[in-house]
Parts: structure tokens; C-alpha cells; sequence
């Protein structure tokens, strides 16, 4: 039985169609740029609690998004390359500790990536659970869908949740560009806090010498409501890319480009990802203040 009905465009509705950190470490950098400090004659950004919570929210859902973007990339990739079947470990990094079960053929086909009961992916975290991906079309072909589905997917102890949809709009040959959307997406903490990200973007995929080299640079707005229950909106100014030479080295962040994040009646928060060099360096900025952050 098929995960979806793929000739739906309703309710899913055409779901109208986008370290070696440890995760306490990322959320201890971010614990750090916000802290409020009443001495304004320091140099450093100065957050109120749903400014915090709003860029918290983004940061965090932005990184774990990536790395299902990561996973469901090297995945896409590896079954074009293999014949169906059950498929055992595999040499791809974001593959590695999972085992993937493909069925189907290049036109039409799921793959279902198993990470069991947890596994060391190669950012050091560990990931559990099921993400499952169902295509209708070739990849690299126009109007061609991909959908991930997350099943009890966790990194480290934060639960991901979602259906993510990406189709192929490509114009030529040139560059790969998809839409993509993500539905329900929604971060839960042990603590059963939780936040919820919606997103409607653009990717486009620019290729190396090999299939496997490619930068991809996103575009679009995103929206969500935090931990505190603040609603937020982010809106790319310049493309974010990641690229995948930094991914190889665990980066998942962008490496270059520019966001906006804002809250009702506040001043927008201004994220600069910097030049292309694969660092975890970013620049914050709000009311004329900034402040680098290294993770």
C-alpha cells in the first residue's frame, strides 16, 4: 500500500507545494547571545524573551531540517544507483548507521531509512526512528515529487515531525529547482514544550563535476510559533546555501546568505550567514547591534 495517494492535490490538498557539536552545546551558544544585559553600553545584542524565543525557534528548526533535507538527499541519490531490494549499510555518512529498504524502480518507488533504536550519525548525534520517502518521477525530471514523511524521528532526545514535499520545477537544464514545503513540522523537547514550523521555499540544486558535489541554495519564507507560543516569520533576503564540501565536515547550517525573523510589533531580526566558507560563524543583528556567533 502506498504512504500517499499521489494523484490527491486536496487536503495535503497538493499539500500545495522545502557539528561535531553536540546538540547541548548548539543550544548553550544560543543560551549565550541571548543573554539580556541592562548595561546598554556594551557592544552585544540585546534580546527581549520573544525575540529570544523567535530566533531560537528558527536556528533550531532551520539546522534540524537540514540535516532530514541531508538524509533525504543521500537517500534520493542511492536509490538511482542500486535495483530495489533490501538495502544493508551503506558508505554515504548520512546513510551509514541506518538500514534502507527500497522498493520500485527510478519512475516510482519508497524508500523507508531505519535508524532503529538510535545510531551515531556523522555530526555525533544520535538518530532514531523512521524517515520514509516516496518519489513519482525521476529526481532530475520536471514535475517530478518527492515526499519525506518523519516516523518517531529523533536527534539526540528532540523529536522532528513533518511531511516535507519537494517538486521539481526546472525550467532547463542548468540547474535543478524544486518547490518545497513543509507540513505540520513540529520540534518536541522532553519536556513536552514544543515549537511548529511551516515553510513554502525554493531550492536549487547547482552541480560539480559529480553528481554528489552540489550547492544548494534556498529561497522563500517560512513561518511557526515557539516554545513561548510567539508566532514568527522569516523571509530569505539573499539565497542561504549549503553546500555539500561543508556538509562532509558536519556543517549543516548555510555558509552564505541572508534572513529576516519577525515577531508582531517588533524590530526584524537580521541573520548573515557569511561568505561561503564552511565555519559555524553567523552575524546577528537587531536595532543597529551585532553580534558574531561561533557555535
Amino acid at each position: 500500500m502506498k504512504f500517499f495517494n499521489h494523484n490527491k492535490k486536496s487536503s495535503m490538498d497538493k499539500i500545495s507545494i522545502r557539528s561535531q557539536v553536540k546538540w547541548s552545546s548548539f543550544l548553550f551558544a544560543l543560551s549565550f547571545l541571548f543573554f539580556i544585559s541592562c548595561d546598554s553600553t556594551k557592544n552585544d545584542v540585546i534580546f527581549e524573551q520573544d525575540e529570544q524565543s523567535a530566533y531560537e525557534a528558527e536556528e533550531v528548526t532551520e539546522h534540524l531540517f537540514d540535516v532530514v533535507e541531508s538524509i533525504t538527499n543521500s537517500a534520493i541519490q542511492y536509490y538511482g544507483t542500486n535495483s530495489g531490494g533490501r538495502l544493508a549499510q551503506n558508505s554515504d555518512p548520512e546513510l551509514s548507521c541506518a538500514t534502507v529498504a527500497f522498493s520500485g524502480d527510478v519512475q516510482s518507488g519508497r524508500l523507508e531509512i531505519n535508524f532503529g533504536d538510535g545510531c551515531i550519525g556523522p555530526d555525533g548525534k544520535t538518530r532514531k526512528g523512521v524517515i520514509v520517502v516516496e518519489y513519482t518521477g525521476h529526481w532530475a525530471i520536471k514535475d517530478s515529487e518527492i515526499f519525506t514523511v518523519l516516523q518517531d524521528f529523533y536527534i539526540d532526545d528532540i523529536k522532528v515531525e513533518g511531511t516535507r514535499i519537494l517538486t521539481n520545477v526546472s525550467l532547463d537544464a542548468t540547474a535543478l529547482v524544486y518547490t518545497e514545503e513543509i507540513i505540520n513540522g513540529k520540534i518536541i523537547w522532553p519536556d513536552e514544550t514544543y515549537l511548529t514550523r511551516m515553510s513554502d521555499r525554493t531550492h536549487t540544486l547547482i552541480f560539480g563535476q559529480a553528481n554528489d558535489i552540489f550547492e544548494l541554495q534556498v529561497e522563500g519564507t517560512a513561518s511557526g510559533t515557539t516554545r513561548l507560543g510567539v508566532t514568527y516569520e522569516t523571509e530569505t533576503i539573499e539565497p542561504l546555501v549549503f553546500k555539500t564540501s561543508c556538509r562532509l565536515n558536519s556543517i549543516y547550517l548555510p555558509v552564505a546568505g541572508i534572513k529576516t525573523i519577525t515577531i508582531p510589533e517588533k524590530p526584524a531580526i537580521t541573520v548573515n550567514y557569511g561568505n561561503g566558507d564552511c565555519d559555524t560563524k553567523f552575524t546577528v543583528t537587531i536595532d543597529n547591534e551585532s553580534k558574531e556567533v561561533i557555535l
